[in-house]
């Protein structure tokens, strides 16, 4: 008989679909039944289609049905679980992993894996409190980088640091590849020229993102730079500061802000370097998919970011515009053979220490431990 495991999500963005297929593919069908359930989310077939299990479950739970004690919830799995009877469960996000420690009290489940994927996630006092009174030796917390892992064995209380640790995001190399547009495609769609040089960054417009410095530092190159362009892929709450920024400094024709663009990292063989500028970031998925799609890396000491990218790019401290001014002016003074290189190094890192055969390694090494 196939062993039954849970991966339980909070919610099906499209970054949560890819780590739950992450997840499914450690697990050898023939030996394993992965169900995937989502606590927030209406029923969606199409959803259902992208996922490598057929069994996925909507909870369907709004926000306010996911704050406070959560009883509904907790009912509801409690009784997936008598029904399945998982025998592995992994939960990604604090919600999820606080449903299961209580279903985990009500009934046996041999092993649960709590990965967080925000710093401070386990700050809350309440969140400490529970966590020391519902943790038992079955039981997991991972981080999805060493930064995080160690966030967490700061934070909780009465927990072995040993039973704390690294599960990283990976990326499924052979389905990503496919999905990235050429250059001359990628430039098209995005309206960009054929020719000149594109400096370009994807994600939320956010504080913590920190698209400001990037906007400041491509400020004060751009004399020296007279064909160089900053794209900025995203929306968010700070869209319309930044565009106030863009105005000010005189910057209309050459950096651009095109909004949200579905599937955006499939348009990063646009740029010739992709920048982050993030002053908090857990991991930086976005790093590996520039990685795979060859494109050289300017990003911040921050956090996860340096395991993720290691020597493989130009690391900057946060926040500095002066600095990565400088890195940026490197860049685009580099010759095309110096950025072909140091995109193959990103892209050979990306293949050693963040594909899904590494992952598939690293999880059964620790699993092995643990069962």
């Amino acid at each position: 008989m196939r062993k039954s495991v849970l991966i339980f999500g909070h919610g099906y963005a499209t970054q949560f679909i890819d780590i739950s297929n992450q997840y499914t593919k450690l697990f050898d069908p023939t030996k394993f039944e992965v169900t995937v359930v989502y606590l927030t989310g209406e029923p969606d077939e199409e959803i259902k289609k992208r996922h490598l299990t057929e069994h996925v479950y909507f909870l369907n739970h709004s926000k306010r049905d996911t704050r406070g004690l959560k009883i509904s919830a907790i009912r509801q799995m409690l009784a997936l679980q008598r029904e399945k009877q998982f025998q592995i469960v992994i939960c990604h996000r604090y919600k999820p992993s606080y449903i299961m420690m209580w279903v985990a009290q009500l009934t046996a489940i041999p092993a649960l894996f709590f990965v967080m994927h925000e710093l401070k996630t386990l700050k809350n006092v309440s969140r400490k409190l529970m966590v020391a009174a519902l943790m038992r030796k079955n039981m997991y917390f991972a981080g999805v980088s060493n930064a995080v892992r160690d966030d967490i064995r700061q934070s909780i209380w009465g927990v072995p640091a040993e039973r704390v640790i690294t599960l990283y995001n990976m990326i499924d190399i052979e389905l990503t590849r496919p999905l990235f547009l050429d250059r001359a495609r990628a430039r098209d769609k995005l309206n960009l020229p054929p020719d000149g040089f594109v400096f370009g960054t994807l994600g939320r417009l956010v504080k913590a993102k920190d698209q400001r410095t990037l906007i400041q530092s491509f400020a004060m190159i751009k004399p020296q730079c007279p064909s160089a362009k900053l794209m900025i892929i995203g929306d968010g709450v700070l869209e319309s500061a930044l565009r106030e920024q863009i105005k000010q400094l005189g910057l209309e024709n050459d950096v651009i802000l095109p909004g949200y663009v579905p599937q955006g990292f499939g348009l990063l063989k646009a740029f010739d370097v992709f920048v982050l500028t993030s002053i908090k970031e857990a991991f930086g998925r976005v790093l590996l998919e520039a990685m795979i799609a060859k494109v050289p890396i300017i990003a911040t000491k921050t956090n996860g970011i340096p395991e993720v990218v290691g020597d493989a790019g130009v690391l900057i401290e946060p926040m500095d515009p002066t600095q990565l001014a400088e890195k940026m002016l490197a860049c685009y003074r580099s010759s095309e053979n110096e950025l072909e290189e140091w995109a193959h190094k990103g892209e050979q890192r990306a293949i050693q220490s963040f594909s899904m055969q590494r992952f598939n390694e690293v999880f059964w090494g620790l699993a092995n431990e643990i069962f």
